[in-house]
């Protein structure tokens, strides 16, 4: 019993993780699509606020993202622009 307790705290303390698929709104007014995951990377495009994301995968700050109804448009954006709820309030 209580190596199953011990488990339970363990797996209760550990942060849900992101994971490629993951559903992504932009949460700022218009949010840069990069070449790459950096600051200095070209902006390749700009999108505004509620535009549904898909991960494909992180590194640092950024995701790099499939933008939704673009027809297969990608890239790099920065986490602080992105959220889990689409800004019309809903949780999907």
């Amino acid at each position: 019993m209580r190596i199953l307790i011990a488990i339970l705290v363990i797996l209760l303390a550990v942060p849900v993780l992101a994971a490629p698929g993951d559903i992504h709104y932009v949460k700022s007014l218009q949010a840069e699509v990069r070449e790459g995951p950096s600051d200095v990377s070209e902006v390749k495009f700009v999108i505004a606020i509620g535009r549904k994301l898909v991960e494909f995968q992180r590194e640092g700050d950024y995701i790099q993202a499939g933008i939704d109804k673009t027809g297969g448009r990608e890239g790099w954006i920065r986490l602080n622009q992105v959220g889990p709820t689409d800004p019309d309030g809903l949780t999907y």
